[in-house]
This record gives structure tokens, C-alpha cells and sequence, in this order.
């Protein structure tokens, strides 16, 4: 053999190599999650409206009401942040309330707005959102067990949605099941088993999003038995996280932080003086009675007390998804198939600059790096929504400078441009 053939011969092995490599990287890079940093988007198909009473008939064609459109541009600003997926939340009540024609019209309007996402370069969970405004259709009324009526009529949509988000023949769409389901473990397993063997006998690939039970907290996922999806690559486990309640759901008039103002994240990061003043003032300008005033007042120095004896902080939000992570080595979950699919703070008046703004802009900063840290995708709450909004003004279409930051993604400019109308 002369030096020239050896020489050819190397030359050919390396480039070889190369292409292999290249081809390797290629292909790591095509089955890359499409899921990563994501944002809840529910102003366009949560809480559909319904008719004036005492018709209990949601509103024909739904999600068409004032303030629901969804603009090119506001995508467009998601993905210059860094977005690379939306959670679509979409109340399942006119889907499941319409027959024929209507039904297909509801069915429409949801694949325009997930072929708008995909369009944008987004890829997007379609997350099936149960309303608390009409009595027939909320979580409560759909988890009543495998056998009851409205979750076969639910297991019945999940399969017919299913075929539809299947025929997009995307890998940068999801189908999440049920938002937040507020029932026990025990409760609940048996029906996301139903659920999830239901759509699989249609959409044996379409990639699946499953929340554990008990309202979808930390709780809830841990005490889900996962043998039955183990085993498929196409599967995503879920859970939210908004702790502490006392400040990311203070003033929220459903939720028992409603009377709470003021509170400090960490927990010890200022005087309780300051939240029991607050606190005092709001319930004072309140239209409770005076002996609703008093109980208030009781009430809300208790969960204040509580809050800062705890001195919650980084660490003991860092503990809570220590657990997330052991129970997914426990079940031979790999970390990437995690997914913090809801965290948000709700923004207070106080909270719009200064001290405040810059503990609230922490929690979201803490939240999103030890979710980073232990590998999970996440995907944060809301982009419009009463009050956990994260969009830069109620015309603006740009994230929070100070909420960008805190997620790691790039800061907005101040010139972005409006809306199209």
C-alpha cells in the first residue's frame, strides 16, 4: 500500500467521522424537547361566556366575546423574549356542550388558534382548562369517577380532540388532559389511566401531557402511580407550584391570602409590621362588616404569623421540588419529562416598583432556576389574565422587563409596536 493510499484512506476515515458526528448532532438535535421555556395563554379560550339567565347555554360562536383575539404581533413578541412554547388553556365546556355544527365551529376556532401558535414559530400545549362558570362543567363536576356520565361524555372529547391535534402531524404539539383536577390521588388515578388509554387507541403518538391530582400542586404529582405510562417516550408529567400562597396569592379575592397586603418574599425579608398594617388598612377600606372585619383581621394575622415563622425562602422552595426530582429518579423518569407547568405571583399595586417589584421579580427569578436546575421544563402564568399578567401594560404586547429578567430571557424594548388591529 503507498503512503498516498494510507493517506486517502485516513483523510476518508476522519470525514467519515465527521459526517457521522455531524449526523449524530443532527439527529440529537431533531428529537431536542420542543418544550423548554414556555407561557400560559387563557384570554383567548378559558372561561367562554355564557348566555345572560336563566339560559345556562354558553354563548354561540365561543371564545369570540371582546378582548379574546389573539395578534400575530403578541407572538411575535413571545418568541423575541425566548419563548419557544405557549400552554393554551381552553375551557373543554362548549366542546362538550355543542352537538354537531357548533361543535365543529368550537372545534375550528381551537385549531386556527393552535395552527397561529405553530405559524409563529411557537410550539404549543393544548391544555384543557375546566371553567368554574358554568355548574355542569368544572373540574368538580367532571371528576367524579370513571363511571359517571359527564367524565365518559370528557373521555369521549379527549378522544375526538386527540385525532384532531393528531392529523396536525406536529411534534411541537401537546395535548394536556385536565388542568388542575381537584381530587384525591386515589381518586384520580383510575380516571387519567381511563383518559390517557383513551386517547392513545386514537393518537398512539401525539405527545401527552399528564398533571397529577389534587389541584396539580406538588402533592398531587407525588402521589401519582406512573406504571401505566412509564414506558411511553411521549409522555410529560406536570405539576404547579405557587408557594408561599401568603405572597403569590395576596389580595386574591378566592383564595384565603384575600385580605393579605404587603407580604415580603423571603418570608423574614421585612418587618411583619409592614403586612399587619397593610393588611389592617385593607380590611378597614373593605365593605365587610364590622364583625366580618374582626374575623378577617383574626384570620390574616394568623396566616401572616405563620408565613413568617416558617422564613420561607429559596431553600425550602428548593426542597419542595427535591421531591419532584426523587419521586422521578424514583419511577425512572428522566428530568426532561417534567414539566412546572404553572407558577405565578400576583401583582399588587405595591408591587409595581421599588422593594416590592424587586421581591416579587426574586420569586420568579428563584422559581425558574431551580426548576433549570433539576432539568425541567417550565412554563409560567399568565400573559393576560386579571392580575398574575406578566405583559408589559394592558396595551403593550411585550413581557415585564423586570419578569424577563427574572426568567432569563431578553429584556423588551420600549418600542416595540402595538397590537394589529
Amino acid at each position: 500500500m503507498t503512503i498516498a493510499t494510507q493517506m486517502f484512506r485516513l483523510v476518508a476515515v476522519v470525514l467519515a467521522g465527521l459526517w457521522l458526528a455531524q449526523a449524530q448532532a443532527a439527529e440529537k438535535q431533531a428529537e431536542a424537547p420542543a418544550f423548554q421555556r414556555g407561557i400560559a395563554i387563557a384570554h383567548t379560550m378559558a372561561w367562554a361566556q355564557i348566555e345572560p339567565g336563566p339560559s345556562k347555554a354558553f354563548v354561540f360562536p365561543p371564545f369570540m366575546d371582546q378582548g379574546r383575539r389573539l395578534d400575530r404581533a403578541e407572538l411575535q413578541a413571545l418568541t423575541r423574549a425566548g419563548f419557544d412554547f405557549v400552554r393554551l388553556a381552553v375551557d373543554p365546556g362548549p366542546f362538550l356542550q355543542f352537538t354537531g355544527a357548533r361543535r365543529e365551529r368550537a372545534e375550528q376556532i381551537l385549531l386556527e388558534q393552535v395552527r397561529l401558535i405553530l405559524a409563529s414559530g411557537l410550539a404549543v400545549i393544548v391544555d384543557f382548562h375546566p371553567s368554574d362558570l358554568h355548574p355542569n362543567y368544572t373540574g368538580a363536576a367532571l371528576t367524579g369517577g370513571v363511571a359517571t356520565p359527564a367524565f365518559r361524555d370528557y373521555l369521549r372529547l379527549l378522544e375526538r380532540t386527540a385525532v384532531q391535534l393528531d392529523a396536525l402531524k406536529s411534534r411541537r404539539v401537546a395535548f394536556e388532559l385536565m388542568n388542575e383536577p381537584p381530587v384525591s390521588p386515589a381518586v384520580w388515578q383510575p380516571m387519567l389511566e381511563a383518559a390517557y388509554h383513551a386517547v392513545r387507541k386514537v393518537a398512539p403518538r401525539l405527545l401527552l401531557v399528564l398533571p397529577g391530582a389534587s389541584e396539580g400542586m406538588v402533592e398531587g404529582l407525588l402521589g401519582l402511580k406512573p406504571a401505566a405510562f412509564r414506558d411511553d417516550p411521549a409522555v410529560i408529567y406536570t405539576f404547579h407550584y405557587y408557594e408561599p400562597f401568603q405572597f403569590t396569592h395576596q389580595g386574591a379575592s378566592w383564595n384565603a391570602a384575600r385580605h393579605l397586603a404587603d407580604v415580603p418574599y423571603p418570608a423574614t425579608a421585612r418587618p411583619l409590621r409592614d403586612s399587619l398594617e397593610a393588611t389592617a388598612a385593607a380590611i378597614e377600606s373593605s365593605p365587610l362588616s364590622q364583625v366580618q372585619r374582626a374575623a378577617a383581621t383574626l384570620e390574616a394575622r394568623r396566616l401572616l404569623e405563620s408565613y413568617r415563622r416558617s422564613g420561607f425562602d429559596r431553600a425550602a422552595m428548593a426542597k419542595s421540588l427535591d421531591r419532584i426530582t426523587v419521586w422521578a429518579k424514583s419511577n425512572g423518569i428522566p428530568a426532561d419529562r417534567i414539566l412546572l407547568g404553572e407558577f405565578g405571583a400576583l401583582k399588587s399595586p405595591r408591587q409595581a416598583h421599588g422593594l416590592r417589584a424587586a421581591e416579587r421579580r426574586q420569586w420568579f427569578a428563584d422559581v425558574r432556576s431551580e426548576a433549570e436546575a433539576r432539568g425541567f421544563s417550565w412554563a409560567v402564568w399568565v400573559y393576560r389574565l386579571g392580575g398574575f399578567e406578566v405583559v408589559d401594560g394592558s396595551r403593550g404586547v411585550d413581557i415585564d422587563p423586570d419578569v424577563a429578567a427574572a426568567l432569563g430571557l431578553k429584556s423588551p424594548s420600549r418600542h416595540s409596536a402595538a397590537p394589529a388591529k
